[in-house]
Parts: C-alpha cells; sequence; structure tokens
C-alpha cells in the first residue's frame, strides 16, 4: 500500500534527536512548513547544537513540504547560513523535491555546508567523512 498522505495539509513538525553518532543531531521534519516555522526549527536546533556542543545536522525532510516559493527558498537559505555557521547540513530528500535542488544551489553561494542525499546511510558518511 502507498502512503499518499497530503503534506501540504499537514501540521509542520520535527523531532530533534542527540542519538546519532558523536557529534551529529538528527532531525526529522514532516507536514507542510512556512517561512518562519522552518527559521524558529533551525533556530531551536543551533540552540541544542550549542547546549549538546555538536556542529553537524542530519535533516531528513522526505515528508517535508516547503509552503513558499524560489525567492523565499533563497531568503531562508541566508538566514540558515547565519544561524549554523560552520554546520556541515546532511538533508535526506525526496527524488520528487525540486527545491532541494534550489536549496544545494543557493548554498554553494553561502558559507554554509550544505548537500542532499536520497538515503540517510550515505548522509551519515558524508557528515563522518567531513
Amino acid at each position: 500500500m502507498t502512503d499518499k498522505t497530503d503534506h501540504t495539509t499537514q501540521p509542520f513538525t520535527y523531532n530533534i534527536n542527540s542519538a546519532c553518532p558523536s557529534d551529529i543531531i538528527a532531525v526529522t521534519v514532516k507536514g507542510c512548513g512556512q517561512p518562519k516555522e522552518v527559521i524558529d526549527m533551525y533556530q531551536k536546533i543551533q540552540s541544542f547544537a550549542q547546549l549538546h556542543h555538536k556542529d553537524k545536522l542530519l535533516l531528513n525532510v522526505v515528508d517535508l513540504k516547503l509552503h513558499y516559493d524560489g525567492s523565499d527558498v533563497l531568503k531562508v537559505t541566508k538566514v540558515i547560513e547565519q544561524i549554523l555557521p560552520n554546520f556541515c547540513v546532511a538533508r535526506v530528500v525526496s527524488p520528487a523535491d525540486f527545491k532541494s535542488d534550489l536549496i544545494d544551489l543557493f548554498s554553494h553561494n553561502t558559507s554554509l555546508k550544505l548537500k542532499s542525499f536520497h538515503d540517510e546511510h550515505h548522509a551519515i558518511e558524508w557528515l563522518t567523512a567531513t
């Protein structure tokens, strides 16, 4: 049976977990995210990272629908760069999510070390190698 959940109507939720290997924070994000919600989430991740002395983020956004356009993607990416300086961010994304390509593209022009993956295993490999 295929899950056909419409993530555009689901509330924005996330779970922060530090049980990952060593210096990695794992966050699973679901639902429909507005720019303010996404920025607030990254601020909470940054506070959690400082508290636990971690600088790598595994972000699973397979079940996230960004509810904003390409220009807002650029604005949010710039804010994330300020919130998480010197962070490595591995995003686990759905292959059908074109906004992930935009986020990767925009992040290349920032100091943010961000890369998208289609599976968690390769994302963790990249994080542990950086």
